[in-house]
């Protein structure tokens, strides 16, 4: 029985940053198809063309997408750098994400790469943190938005963010904003209140009006 070839076309992945919604796939199928490319698949972050690396055209590829407000990774650091970061924001950003743990498999599974083999190579290229250290600053980075732009409940977000107790959570927000949930929230609102100063009083207001009168 004869071996047919494989005939499938070769492809090449794209990885492309400042890509964060709907609306930027599309542009930058638009500007990857309008180059004359065959593109296969958009996603954030990335795109898939046919065509082997050295047969497509990168400067002209890369002065594309700069012009449309988009920047291509071309290195292995940028890209494998840029693949962890999205993957990291958008399992984040789920309705319940997995703890720390099984989220970095789920990462590592993201970004295509066993988990050993992931946490060296991250290591290797980045200056100041392993793997697991970054995930864990970027989940307590993301529980201060969290606080500072929702009403969520303290236990909510904790349970969000893949913590199994709220004391694990508290704990390792103190080490990283040195005050607790609770505080920080506090505080942010306080800042708030004091950056919009104090109501107007009556007074105040038939004052300002008077000082608006012609003549006055």
């Amino acid at each position: 029985m004869a071996i047919l070839p494989n005939l499938s076309p070769p492809t090449t992945v794209l990885y492309i940053k400042h890509m964060v919604c709907s609306r930027g796939i599309r542009m930058v199928r638009q500007e990857l198809e309008g180059l004359g490319l065959e593109v296969l698949e958009v996603r954030l972050g990335a795109a898939t063309v046919v065509g082997a690396p050295q047969e497509l055209d990168w400067p002209c590829i890369r002065t594309t997408l700069e012009r449309a407000g988009f920047i291509l990774l071309e290195t292995l650091s940028q890209t494998l750098l840029y693949r962890v970061e999205a993957a990291v924001q958008w399992r984040l950003r789920q309705p319940e994400c997995p703890g720390h743990r099984d989220f970095a498999e789920a990462v590592a599974q993201d970004v295509g790469l066993p988990y050993p083999r992931l946490s060296a190579d991250f290591a290797h290229l980045s200056a100041s943190h392993t793997l697991a250290d970054y995930i864990l600053i970027q989940r307590l980075a993301y529980a201060q938005e969290l606080l500072a732009s929702s009403e969520l409940r303290i236990g909510r977000i904790t349970r969000q963010l893949g913590y199994r107790s709220l004391a694990h959570f508290s704990g390792q927000f103190r080490r990283f904003a040195y005050c607790a949930p609770s505080t920080y929230r506090q505080q942010l609102r306080e800042a708030k209140t004091a950056a919009a100063g104090p109501p107007a009083t009556p007074n105040d207001a038939s004052e300002q009006e008077e000082d608006a009168k012609p003549g006055a």
